[in-house]
């Protein structure tokens, strides 16, 4: 059970790119297993609203924005556009997209949320005054505008100084600005004083930002002036994408349907009412505000970003089309995987890492846009895809026409076991709705240290409670990770976790 004390306390900053409006349509179908303490609109290199008064070059000299070129010239330059500083705004979204999607598609969808939850034996989902009066306007003039303090930066250093002991995951959506000002507004503040030292510590130790590539957001706010401030901040990341532009021509085999037409609308925007009826698809004829013909996907179903050397990519009209920021949430949700909270075990998205290092997964990465990987790298991402198909069934749909999760119940605690010994372990699992379960274990390589694990990636026990052989060759000290996957057997199906590590001695 997850408890309002051992949710994961989550902020949203998001530039309302239109990836980001289906990762927050997405991200309402989990409120109640994370806590969101704030959706914060901020700008990004990619839209800004303006201030009335100024131009981008007055307000931020060193941008990243390719300007009006990313969507007139056939090939775009990688380098940021020279004329953009003359810009007073850039493809502003729409300023109270947030707001009218709780007062109005969430709102419709909330009683069958709240239904289901209960069904389900999970928590109950914020109302949508209660997710209306955590959204917040930060600073959305300009592209890595940092000037002042607004509404939105001071939630975000309230919660940052705040006495809540939990984790705060920070989720950059958007540019970093709204972030990089709560932090120097902290600075501002203690900096010159005796307790400077021990609020970085403290900071240091609270805060994880997601969303963040290389050092770098979506604005240079934080190489210029975030970084200098708290060097040793955490930026974390996965190895494996999930909601990328092209997944329905490069997602890993094994879930390549559930992203490809018809599935996407027949499992997600059809007949699941009006909160998923907002959800975007290739070619599904919803305009978006303020974006000009070469980001409108849904007349023209083609990604033609005019990037050298990427040739434009034609969908299947209901195709899916993108959440590019929906990878700082999902690590997050209490799947029964471990890696939210314990260093070196997985999430769904594989094993979190820090920003500074590189990857030891085999995730997807920019050069294997448009081409679909040999194997299947993540073990997790087929059933969370259908974990959402089934979740979306709950926004118009009573309990007894939806399918709820497996719970696991009395796994077997983690242990020490020497080479070559035989150990046990097992857990009890049930359905809400008396489905047939079943039950596998197997060795998730990406948690294990022992250097062999990935030779274990056949081996497979069915049941709940099985028996599993140490390797004689195993060292004192190596870590084998035993994943336990249980499914039900629903039109559906939920897929949930556990996890028990065995420690050679």
């Amino acid at each position: 059970m997850t408890s309002s004390e051992t949710k994961p306390r989550v902020i949203v900053t998001t530039d309302l790119e239109v990836d980001d409006m289906n990762s927050l349509i997405h991200l309402a179908l989990y409120l109640n297993l994370l806590d969101v303490e704030a959706v914060v609109t901020t700008a990004s290199q990619y839209h800004f609203l303006g201030d009335g008064a100024h131009t981008l070059g007055e307000v931020t000299p060193h941008w990243r924005t390719k300007g009006v070129r990313s969507y007139t010239w056939k090939v775009v330059p990688h380098e940021p556009d020279p004329e953009a500083g003359a810009l007073t705004s850039y493809r502003p979204f729409p300023r109270t997209w947030v707001q009218d999607l709780w007062t109005h598609e969430y709102a419709a969808a909330w009683p069958y949320l709240s239904e289901n939850a209960a069904a389900a034996g999970e928590p109950p989902f914020p109302t949508p005054e209660q997710m209306l009066a955590r959204t917040y306007e930060g600073n959305i003039a300009f592209e890595g505008d940092i000037r002042a303090d607004t509404v939105g930066s001071n939630v975000i250093k309230q919660a940052i100084l705040g006495n809540d002991p939990r984790t705060l995951w920070l989720l950059s959506w958007g540019g970093m600005n709204t972030i990089v000002r709560a932090l120097m507004s902290i600075a501002e503040d203690y900096q010159a004083t005796d307790a400077w030292d021990e609020v970085r510590s403290r900071i240091y130790a609270k805060v994880r930002v997601l969303g963040v590539t290389n050092g770098i957001g979506q604005d240079n706010s934080w190489l210029d002036h975030g970084q200098p401030l708290f060097p040793d901040l955490v930026f974390l990341r996965v190895p494996f994408m999930y909601g990328g532009y092209v997944d329905a021509v490069a997602a890993q085999p094994d879930s390549i349907d559930l992203f490809r037409a018809p599935w996407p609308e027949e499992h997600l925007t059809q007949n699941n009412g009006p909160l998923m009826a907002r959800y975007m698809l290739y070619g599904d004829g919803k305009v978006y505000e303020n974006e000009p013909e070469r980001f409108q996907f849904g007349r023209h179903a083609t990604l033609d970003w005019g990037l050298d050397g990427m040739q434009p990519i034609h969908f299947t009209p209901g195709d899916f089309m993108a959440e590019g920021d929906s990878m700082t949430y999902i690590p997050l949700i209490p799947f029964g995987l471990r890696g939210a909270t314990e260093e070196g075990f997985s999430t769904v998205l594989g094993p979190l890492f820090c920003d500074s290092v590189e990857s030891t997964g085999d995730g997807m990465s920019f050069a294997d846009l448009g081409r679909a990987p040999e194997d299947n790298p993540n073990p997790y991402l087929r059933a969370y895809q259908e974990d959402f198909a089934a979740r979306a069934q709950w926004c118009a749909h009573k309990p007894a026409a939806c399918n709820h999760a497996p719970v696991i119940e009395g796994v077997t605690p983690d242990m020490a076991a020497a080479p070559g010994e035989i150990v046990e372990v097992g857990a009890w699992a049930s359905d809400p709705d008396d489905d047939v379960l079943t039950c596998r274990w197997a060795v998730d390589a990406l948690s294990s240290t022992y250097s062999g694990a990935h030779s274990l990636a056949s081996w497979r026990a069915e049941g709940a409670t099985v028996h599993f052989t140490v390797p004689a060759n195993a060292a004192p000290g190596d870590r084998i990770v035993l994943t336990l996957r249980v499914q039900d057997a629903a039109k559906r199906p939920c897929t949930r976790y556990a996890q028990v590590a065995v420690t050679v001695e």
